[in-house]
């Protein structure tokens, strides 16, 4: 009744002149392309439903092109901008990764690209959309408060630091800024350094995270700043070196490790990688790591309680715990890095070439890897943000996800899944059981 009446909602919002089942009738490709965005994903489903418009991007063959670069991407979204007034730009590049974002998510529905490609894809996207925004902002404070002497970056952390965004991913972002204290905008209405650079901030979150006519481009978490929400949105890079050497803890050292500039003026985004690699890559100290996790996961387990196996960032083994292990192991070796936002299986990959863990340690933790992402991917593809609240998944959903697992029936599936979790609990229990004993 959900599916038909999805069906229903996508064809009332087409315009009165298509010819809809014709088209279908005369394309059997489509029609089952369609059904299987009915049926397999909501949240695809919903978008098609609200911008019907979008089913015309379908007609195309480019539509199963991949996804362009970053440095393409960029291009592209600055010719669509161009000469435009700030209204017009931002419906322009939110109806620009929107397309986009659809290109890739049904690509991956129709098994015509992977999970890596869709991570790159999506990636992409979202490096194009603030670079583009950025450039908006500074335009826009430009008009308002005059120029100033001021350097910005944008640096990503989480999943995009890592290039791993998922359909359902927010962004984890710090805007970074240097400017001389008495820095002054030349504009009528003048503006210090630093409340120039907040307000710009302020202007830029606004714009990628409030929902408009064209929707909304991505919810932005900017939590990962110093002093989290109590700190300002925007930190110069003066305080954001004095506070990971001083005031840090172990957790936000983990989250650094993903770091990574992405948007902003280049001489600022390579002082800020210099000082990343300042900070993580360097061996940390065993037992302040292994005190920090045992913490964590304490007060973690005693504020979660997954209402199904697929909460994967809340049941024992998931991601969180192999995140913090991971990114564990990242820092206690951080001499065999160079740089920062390695994805999981990099880590593991250096690691295990360095000899730091064994050949069955590093399949065991790959493989557990990458079921749990290719798990998390299926479900963020399929229901979008919100993860189921019962064990048993619709049919639809439940093949698709055997399929991308390449697992031939559910006993197969589950006993890996089972193994995987298994796996990452034995290995952050064994880390953690490793602290030393005090005499």
């Amino acid at each position: 009744d959900d599916i038909f009446a999805a069906l229903a909602q996508f064809i009332e919002g087409l315009p009165a002149g298509v010819q809809i089942f014709s088209l279908l009738d005369h394309n059997p490709q489509l029609t089952r392309l369609l059904c299987d965005m009915l049926v397999l994903s909501p949240q695809i489903c919903d978008r098609l439903r609200r911008y019907p418009a979008l089913f015309d991007l379908l007609l195309y063959r480019a539509f199963f092109e991949p996804i362009e670069k970053p440095k393409n991407l960029k291009k592209l979204f600055f010719k669509k901008i161009a000469g435009l007034p700030v209204e017009m730009a931002l419906d322009q590049i939110k109806i620009l990764v929107r397309e986009l974002k659809f290109r890739a998510q049904v690509q991956t529905l129709s098994f015509a690209n992977d999970t890596e490609q869709l991570e790159a894809g999506l990636t992409a996207i979202a490096e194009a959309a603030i670079d583009s925004i950025l450039a908006l902002a500074r335009a826009d404070m430009v008009r308002r408060y005059g120029e100033i002497d001021i350097k910005i970056s944008i640096v990503a952390l989480g999943r995009l630091g890592v290039k791993q965004l998922t359909a359902g991913s927010d962004l984890d972002l710090l805007i970074i800024y240097d400017a001389a204290p008495d820095s002054f905008s030349t504009g009528q209405r003048t503006l210090a350094a630093a409340n120039y650079v907040l307000r710009l901030a302020q202007t830029m979150v606004s714009w990628i995270s409030t929902p408009t006519a064209e929707g909304t481009l991505y919810d932005v978490d900017l939590r990962l700043r110093p002093e989290g929400k109590a700190g300002a949105i925007a930190t110069s890079v003066d305080r954001l070196a004095v506070y990971f050497d001083r005031d840090a803890w172990i957790w936000e050292k983990q989250a650094l490790t993903k770091a990574r500039p992405i948007a902003g003026d280049a001489g600022l985004n390579d002082k800020i990688q210099r000082l990343i690699n300042s900070m993580i890559n360097y061996n940390h100290p065993k037992d302040h790591l292994i005190k920090a996790i045992s913490d964590m996961r304490q007060r973690l387990h005693k504020q979660q309680k997954p209402a199904s196996k697929w909460h994967l960032r809340q049941i024992t083994g998931g991601l969180t715990d192999i995140d913090l292990l991971i990114q564990a192991w990242r820092l206690q070796h951080g001499r065999l890095f160079s740089g920062s936002g390695q994805p999981a299986h990099a880590i593991l990959q250096t690691l295990f070439n360095k000899d730091v863990i064994d050949k069955n340690l590093y399949e065991q933790m790959t493989d557990a890897a990458k079921c749990l992402n290719e798990i998390h991917h299926s479900l963020r593809l399929t229901l979008g943000p919100a993860a189921p609240t019962t064990d048993k998944l619709p049919h639809g959903l439940h093949n698709f996800m055997l399929q991308r697992l390449d697992f031939p029936d559910e006993t197969q599936f589950q006993s890996h899944f089972d193994l995987s979790l298994s796996t990452v609990i034995h290995a952050i229990d064994a880390y953690l059981a490793t602290a030393e004993k005090p005499l």
